[in-house]
C-alpha cells in the first residue's frame, strides 16, 4: 500500500511538472492577461494623445481670440481717430468761413475819413484791391492761388495798413492745408511784428490750434492760456476756453 501511494505521488508530481511546462511554453502576447493589459495601455496612449491635441487646439483658439481682440482694438482706435479728424476738419472749415464772413462785413462798412479822430487813413486802392483779390481766392478754396496772392501782397505792400491781416490769412491758408509749421510761423509773425493789431487774439488762437494739431499739447496750452489771460472778453478767448476744456477731457 505504501508502494501504491508512492506511485500516485510520483504521477501527481509529473502532472504538475507537465502543467508548469505547458504554461511556460505559452508566449506573452498569447497570454489573455497580457493582451488585455496591452489594450488598456494603447487606449491610455490614445487618450493622452487626444488630450494633448485638445490642449494644443485650445491654445491656438486662445491665441486667435487674443489676436482678434487686438485687431478690434486697433480698428476702434482708427475709427475714433478718423471721426476726430473729420470733426476737426469740419470745425476748421466752419471757423474759416465764419472769419471770412466777418471780414467781408467789416470790409463793406464805410471807411473812416482820413485822420478823423486819430484814425489811420484808409489804405490805397491798389493794396486794398490786391488784398481783396487774395481773400476771394481763399474763400473760393483756391489755396495755392491765395497763398501766392497773399505772399505777393506782403512783398509788394509792406507798409500797408492791411499787412497784419495779410499775414494772418496767409497763416490760415497754410493751416487749412495742414501745413502746420508754416502756419505757426505766419501766426507768430502777426503776434511778434504787429502786437497792436486786432488780429493778435485770432493769431494766438490759431497758433494754439496749430500746436495742438502737431500734438504739442503743452505749447498749445500755453498759447491758449496766454490768449485767455490777455484778451479774456474776446471771441477767440471763448474758443480757447472750449479747446482747453476738450484737452482736459482728453487728458492732453
Amino acid at each position: 500500500m505504501s508502494a501504491a501511494r508512492t506511485a500516485a505521488t510520483g504521477i501527481g508530481a509529473l502532472g504538475a511538472l507537465a502543467l508548469v511546462g505547458a504554461c511556460s511554453l505559452t508566449r506573452p502576447e498569447e497570454d489573455p492577461a497580457y493582451v488585455k493589459a496591452s489594450a488598456v495601455e494603447e487606449r491610455v496612449d490614445r487618450l493622452e494623445n487626444q488630450n494633448k491635441a485638445l490642449v494644443d487646439l485650445q491654445r491656438q483658439v486662445e491665441e486667435l481670440q487674443a489676436e482678434v481682440r487686438h485687431l478690434r482694438g486697433e480698428f476702434e482706435d482708427f475709427q475714433h481717430e478718423a471721426n476726430a479728424q473729420k470733426s476737426r476738419t469740419h470745425d476748421l472749415y466752419q471757423d474759416l468761413d465764419r472769419r471770412l464772413q466777418a471780414l467781408e462785413t467789416r470790409a463793406q462798412a464805410p471807411a473812416a475819413a482820413p485822420g478823423a479822430g486819430g484814425t489811420a487813413a484808409a489804405p490805397a486802392i491798389g493794396d486794398r484791391d490786391a488784398y481783396q483779390a487774395a481773400l476771394d481766392k481763399l474763400k473760393g478754396k483756391d489755396y495755392a492761388g491765395a497763398e501766392q496772392a497773399l505772399t505777393g501782397f506782403i512783398a509788394s505792400y509792406p507798409q500797408s495798413a492791411l499787412i497784419d491781416n495779410a499775414e494772418y490769412w496767409l497763416g490760415e491758408t497754410y493751416y487749412v492745408q495742414q501745413r502746420y509749421p508754416e502756419a505757426l510761423a505766419a501766426f507768430q509773425r502777426v503776434v511778434k511784428e504787429h502786437p497792436d493789431s486786432r488780429k493778435v487774439p485770432d493769431a494766438l488762437l490759431k497758433a494754439g490750434y496749430t500746436q495742438y494739431e502737431q500734438k504739442r499739447f503743452r505749447e498749445a496750452r500755453e498759447l491758449l492760456a496766454r490768449l485767455v489771460e490777455a484778451y479774456p472778453d474776446s471771441p477767440p478767448a471763448a474758443d480757447a476756453r472750449e479747446r482747453l476744456k476738450r484737452m482736459d477731457a482728453d487728458r492732453h
